[in-house]
């Protein structure tokens, strides 16, 4: 009793390493890691166990466990007597010997082990219940190789919990802890077979019917590797379940796979899928490469969470603030057309630009110019702070990327994309995603955009093409919403969108950045992004939730003009329905249609209505920059007649002034030393139709008179100088200049 006393009695589980379990949204296991030990070990609660599993064990290893204080006196001394007859020191030993030789790593062939095994024992007992002790023992009994524990073996030889064994499975499991060595289970395991039928023998006297079908370390399953890899990485609980719909993760990996291998000898050999539930914000599908195992497309890189250009896809959030700040709706008119923004010239993907275009369409087409003028027109937020507070993490300040965040300058991950198009699903607010289960989760959600604005935008992206819609099962029509985006130098090609009540997003491309012209988001990512959508949407029942806005949302269908947007349609020809947010949606005119006096006669512009003499017309006051779009599309617009010679000027300043183009705004010139005085900054500036002249003036000197869009030339020096133009009407505009000279 003494040595009782002196040795420290730990738990049996204490100190013990157990693997990591990963499971999918349906229980199917995912991934099984190995304990720290490099064993195969889950640890299991007695209650987990079937009632009938363990009145097996305890029928075949310890009849009567739950009566004796740790020893069996009957059957040690059966094998004391079988020692003394010269045989080795085996049998006896109860269930909590098992675990007290466990627990301590005893070797127990001689006598003076065997009786620390049995000290142990009673010790155990002395301080443990029966129900931990035999839990214990349920989680370290050995089951041949590395596989520990009737968990880990009921999921390494059966591929099931302990709690789905049949009779059989456990039969079969429940023999090898006396000898894992020979009955180590295999079905090409002569010793294994053998003593399982002789178990069924002697209890049923029959072999079960159907053959066990029975696994190896070798087929475990190694699911979702991208995500279960991370999930192994990470501190966290033993039993993860995660999110993942295996059955659309199995979808998603089939379509990247055999659409890259379509398009392999395009050059097209990777690519990254994920699928979002909106309403829940949990993943259901998560792909990070066309191929885990292929180290020539670097395929154990996670392209769900590598950043990455987004290209055009975020323009959808530009818009959406623009509508909810008042800034338009959308049919409102803007302006596809060449335009500097501190120096920086955007450029379309076709090198063109189609002149005046609604907002809807500029959003459908992915103009660069709209979005860009909308988005230097963003406050509280702009555009940065939005991302940012939409769990974008950028690796620079707001200064570093400008407008260029509109068309990709900064990287982003496609989860936080997804995160951002579940946004406009979820009527504008902001929720992260979810990957594990988690019933005390509670989600943080921000509200980021109004649910008009994000409703608006949504019906915004749709374009009403039949190959961009999808049958769902049992027969509904869904539209695809879907944003392409295509990085700058041909290195990434994205679609991100809406099906149903999921979000997808698709990316094509290469881990080391290798470009390729057929990196393009319309072209490559939306054939993929459809492919998948479509199988989907027939796969269970889907609704729109979008076509119609919710009880209480503050929008209204409303006819506007269709050429220019505005809500006052009685000079205009032909109208269009567009959503407006009432009480937000701008009510300004675009000044494009006016009535306008004309005399009859001469059929010059009157600045007094005369009876019989004066007519009122409708004409299109166009600005200049856009009227010579039209020219050059072949659709001129016809300039309003010019007023007569009695009218004043104070009759003429209605409408808007110049607009200056050249110099441009935020930029410092720098005279070269070596050409002093013979350099000249050019001067542009357009006009508002039935302009003829612009006259400008450096620092209030006269400096000549050109026609809207036509270049002058200034004799530049060195210093800060007013610039101001002034038409004929004498509407102005200036701006300010600065000229240096080069260091």
């Amino acid at each position: 009793m003494l040595w009782l006393q002196l040795t420290p009695c730990r738990h049996p589980l204490e100190d013990v390493s157990f693997s990591r379990v990963i499971r999918d949204s349906k229980g199917g296991l995912m991934r099984l890691s190995l304990s720290k030990d490099q064993k195969y070990r889950v640890y299991t609660r007695l209650a987990d166990i079937p009632p009938a599993a363990v009145d097996a064990v305890l029928r075949y290893e310890d009849h009567y466990y739950w009566q004796h204080p740790g020893v069996n006196a009957l059957a040690l001394a059966r094998a004391a007597f079988g020692l003394l007859a010269g045989k080795r020191l085996m049998g006896g030993s109860t269930i909590t010997m098992q675990v007290a030789r466990l627990t301590y790593g005893l070797e127990t062939g001689k006598i003076g082990a065997k009786l620390r095994q049995i000290l142990l024992a009673v010790q155990l007992e002395w301080n443990f219940s029966k129900e931990e002790i035999l839990e214990a023992y349920f989680n370290l009994a050995p089951y041949g190789g590395n596989v520990e524990g009737l968990g880990a073996a009921a999921i390494v030889y059966f591929h099931k919990s302990p709690s789905e064994l049949t009779p059989g499975e456990s039969m079969a499991l429940m023999l090898v802890p006396q000898n894992p060595v020979q009955r180590r289970p295999a079905q090409d395991n002569a010793n294994f077979t053998a003593a399982l039928y002789r178990l069924e023998s002697s209890w049923h006297g029959r072999k079960e019917h159907a053959p066990l079908r029975v696994f190896g370390t070798n087929d475990l399953p190694f699911a979702v590797p991208h995500l279960s890899t991370e999930l192994l990485q990470q501190q966290g609980d033993n039993q993860l379940r995660t999110t993942i719909d295996p059955a659309n993760q199995k979808r998603i990996e089939r379509h990247l796979r055999l659409f890259t291998a379509r398009q392999h000898s395009y050059g097209l050999t990777n690519g990254a899928a994920l699928l979002v539930h909106w309403p829940s914000m949990e993943v259901r599908a998560l792909v990070g490469s066309a191929d885990f195992f292929n180290n020539d497309i670097m395929g154990q890189v996670d392209g769900t969470r590598v950043r990455r250009s987004p290209g055009s896809t975020l323009k959808p959030f530009i818009y959406a603030l623009a509508l909810g700040q008042g800034l338009i709706h959308p049919m409102t008119l803007l302006a596809d057309t060449p335009r500097s923004f501190s120096g920086y010239d955007p450029e379309n993907y076709d090198g063109s630009f189609r002149g005046p275009i609604g907002a809807a369409d500029a959003l459908r087409t992915s103009r660069n110019v709209p979005a860009i003028a909308l988005a230097a027109r963003l406050k509280n937020p702009n555009f940065y702070g939005f991302l940012r507070n939409s769990g974008v993490e950028f690796l620079s300040d707001e200064n570093h990327y400008g407008l260029s965040l509109v068309l990709g300058g900064a990287e982003v991950t496609m989860r936080e994309l997804a995160g951002l198009y579940a946004m406009l699903a979820n009527k504008g607010v902001w929720r992260p995603l979810r990957i594990l289960h988690a019933t005390d989760h509670e989600d943080k959600a921000l509200p980021l955009l109004s649910p008009e604005a994000a409703f608006v935008t949504l019906s915004m992206l749709e374009d009403g093409d039949p190959d961009h819609q999808v049958r769902s099962h049992g027969g509904t029509v869904l539209p695809l919403r879907i944003k392409t985006g295509t990085s700058n130098g041909f290195r990434d090609a994205w679609a991100a969108g809406i099906v149903g009540p999921y979000v997808l997003v698709v990316w094509l491309g290469n881990f080391d950045n290798k470009p390729n012209p057929l990196l393009v988001g319309a072209i490559s990512a939306v054939p993929l992004f459809s492919q998948i959508a479509r199988e989907l949407a027939a796969s269970e029942p889907m609704q729109d939730h979008f076509t119609r806005p919710d009880h209480g949302l503050n929008v209204e269908y409303i006819e506007v003009c269709a050429a220019t947007g505005d809500l006052d349609t009685s000079l205009c020809a032909d109208t269009a329905k567009a959503w407006f947010i009432p009480g937000v949606s701008p009510l300004a005119p675009s000044g494009v249609f006016r009535s306008i006096l004309v005399d009859k006669t001469t059929g010059l512009r009157a600045c007094m209505p005369q009876d019989g003499r004066t007519e009122i017309q409708t004409w299109e006051f166009w600005p200049t920059e856009l009227a010579q779009m039209f020219a050059r599309a072949g659709m001129p617009k016809p300039e309003p007649p010019p007023f007569m010679p009695e009218c004043e000027r104070k009759d003429l300043q209605a409408g808007s002034p110049p607009r200056i183009v050249q110099p441009k705004d935020g930029l410092v010139y720098r005279l070269s030393l070596s050409n002093k005085g013979n350099e000249s900054v050019a001067f542009i500036a357009h006009a508002e139709a039935g302009v003829k002249s612009l006259h400008w003036f450096v620092n209030g000197s006269y400096l000549g008179s050109r026609a809207p869009g036509e270049i002058i030339l200034w004799k530049a020096v060195p210093g800060d100088a007013e610039v101001r133009v002034v038409d004929d009407a004498g509407r102005a505009a200036q701006k300010r200049l600065r000229v240096r000279a080069a260091q």
